[in-house]
């Protein structure tokens, strides 16, 4: 998923927007019994072989327009989430199964939640060499499936990036667990998981003068054993996930 986030000029009422917006999604899964799932926004027809899951078309269809504007006060606090009214629409026209998949994804609490945490994860004190602090994040992955890592920062010194001298924070992940909501409308159920994290870092440049990320990018490394129920029958299944995510600045728009 290629998502852009870009930020507004200040209202008449102090307020800042920030606009998010889902550029591109491509995916590629492979489930247990052989199930393949295949889309991309590019050719946003899909394939999925089993006809239970072909619901998740519409629901990638939807996340792929998926856009939105987070509302920020004068303390740099969320204030609102606008423009989430016509893709509710468009989820509650889907059948059953995608609507209660996707809407969660359109929830303005869970966006504003998932906002706030992005931009959280710098510490409350001055940071100093080896005094690390730790916080808990959550990733959403849709139909009530949520990742929770734990995750080490760690302030690094300086480092050169052209001109400019930039701030560095090492990240290191060190736990992961998984939750399914028992109420999902999947049909694949997932009643037990035991996940490790194989290995999990990244790094975060931070401009101190301008107050903002210039690049942020991580790497976690999961593996594990799932168990899932289908059709009242259990289906153990192995975990190999790579979670990959860059964040760069970009010029403003002229």
């Amino acid at each position: 998923m290629v998502n852009s986030s870009a930020v507004g000029k200040k209202r008449a009422d102090s307020t800042v927007p920030v606009d998010e917006k889902v550029e591109s999604l491509n995916v590629e899964l492979s489930l247990p019994g052989g199930m393949m799932i295949s889309y991309d926004s590019k050719d946003p027809h899909g394939k999925i072989d089993n006809p239970q899951l072909a619901f998740l078309v519409e629901v990638y269809k939807l996340v792929s327009q998926l856009a939105y504007t987070v509302v920020l006060d004068g303390q740099n606090k969320v204030k609102a989430v606008e423009g989430t009214e016509k893709l509710l629409e468009k989820a509650n026209a889907l059948d059953e199964m995608a609507k209660q998949t996707i809407r969660s994804r359109l929830d303005a609490q869970r966006l504003k939640a998932q906002f706030e945490q992005s931009h959280a994860n710098l510490p409350e004190v001055v940071a100093r060499p080896g005094e690390p602090w730790e916080r808990t994040e959550t990733l959403e992955l849709g139909g009530g499936q949520t990742l929770t890592f734990h995750k080490k920062y760690e302030y690094a010194g300086n480092e050169k990036r052209g001109n400019a001298t930039l701030d560095k924070i090492n990240v290191k992940t060190t736990e992961v667990s998984y939750t399914m909501d028992p109420n999902s409308p999947s049909s694949l159920k997932v009643t037990k998981s035991d996940l490790k994290v194989e290995s999990g870092t990244g790094a975060i440049l931070f401009d101190r003068e301008g107050g903002h990320v210039v690049t942020a990018n991580g790497k976690i490394h999961i593996k594990g054993s799932m168990t899932f129920t289908a059709a009242g029958q259990e289906v153990p299944g192995e975990i190999d996930l790579t979670i990959e995510s860059d964040t760069e600045l970009q010029p403003a728009a002229k």
